[in-house]
């Protein structure tokens, strides 16, 4: 089934009014007609136009306006203007409030208008693919930048994203002259589990165990990262360390109760991590970077003395 289009024909000229009705008519639109541009805005705002005809000149509400007020309620219908030879100055400052073409009142008009009405409905479907372009295009970036910023593996964030939030909320401790915490934690023996287990069972634990650490975490603001291999870092903003050490003492017990089912030989088995805490009131003579060295000399320690704990290093 062809359903027609729908033009707003807007002219205090009754004959013609319904001469451009018949010649649209002709190439599958259904008119509606306004005798002003008042009643036409009245029209417009009840109807789904898709196309609308004025006349500059008309009583109560001229072209010029209907023009400025339908481009206020809708930028992409296609307007175009009727003008007379005279007024050739007038229709250009039309098109520039928003016209998209303009037709001579005349003999030719039969002819002129529909190529006119062809042209400007190209455009505007153009123009409505371009945006639907540009717009499928944001969104795939908009992925792109997300996956960027992820883990392919565990599919929290990576290290690219952890250095850009640390940075950003080192700043703003120090502006605020606040707590900021990190906790740098891994998993045990992991290489071992690697070696004998095998490479599968590895990647495993290590969506488990970012599972296990994202689950454990309370806080919107906490920040949980792949810093590198089977190691992790938690940014904590305003948070004391004694607050931070709970924290990581949450995570070691989440990691601990998530048992791991081997893919190969279907035992299952758990692992245990590691948890270096450091935090200080930066300011403006420290960098971020101090804030990694602190966790993770805890965290070396926590291992050097026995490995499953969490150890916090004191600034």
């Amino acid at each position: 089934m062809n359903i027609k289009k729908s033009v707003l024909i807007a002219d205090d000229d009754l004959f013609v009014r319904e001469m451009i009705g018949e010649i649209l008519q002709e190439i599958g639109y259904n008119p509606t007609y306004a005798n002003n541009g008042k009643e036409a805005l009245v029209l417009f705002r009840k109807s789904e136009s898709n196309l609308v005809i004025t006349d500059m000149h008309m009583p109560e509400m001229d072209g010029m306006t209907l023009v400025d007020e339908i481009r206020k309620i809708n930028t992409d219908i296609p307007i175009i203007v009727l003008t007379a030879n005279s007024e050739l100055s007038t229709t250009v400052e039309a098109i520039r409030k928003g016209a998209d073409d303009y037709i001579i009142k005349g003999n030719a008009i039969s002819e002129t208008l529909p190529i006119a009405v062809a042209k400007v409905m190209e455009l505007y479907e153009l123009k409505m693919e371009n945006r639907e372009l540009i717009l499928d295009l944001s969104k795939k970036n908009s992925e792109l930048e997300r996956l960027a910023f992820l883990d392919a593996l565990t599919g929290i964030s990576n290290r690219r994203h952890f250095d850009m939030v640390l940075q950003s909320e080192w700043d703003k401790a120090i502006k605020n002259r606040q707590h900021i915490s990190m906790i740098m934690t891994d998993i045990d023996h992991f290489k071992n589990l690697n070696d004998s287990l095998g490479h599968k069972f590895g990647d495993l634990c290590l969506q488990r165990a970012a599972r296990a650490l994202n689950k454990a975490l309370g806080r919107t603001s906490d920040f949980l990262a792949r810093f590198g291999g089977d190691e992790f870092a938690v940014i904590l903003p305003a948070t004391s360390t004694p607050y931070a050490i709970k924290v990581g003492e949450r995570m070691r017990e989440q990691v601990i109760s998530d048992y791991i089912k081997d893919p190969e030989t279907q035992e299952v088995r758990n692992i245990t991590m590691s948890f270096g805490v450091y935090g200080l009131v930066p300011d403006k003579s420290t960098e971020a970077k101090v804030l990694i060295e602190g966790a993770d000399k805890a965290l070396y320690k926590a291992k050097h003395f026995g490995r499953d704990q969490v150890f916090s290093e004191t600034n």
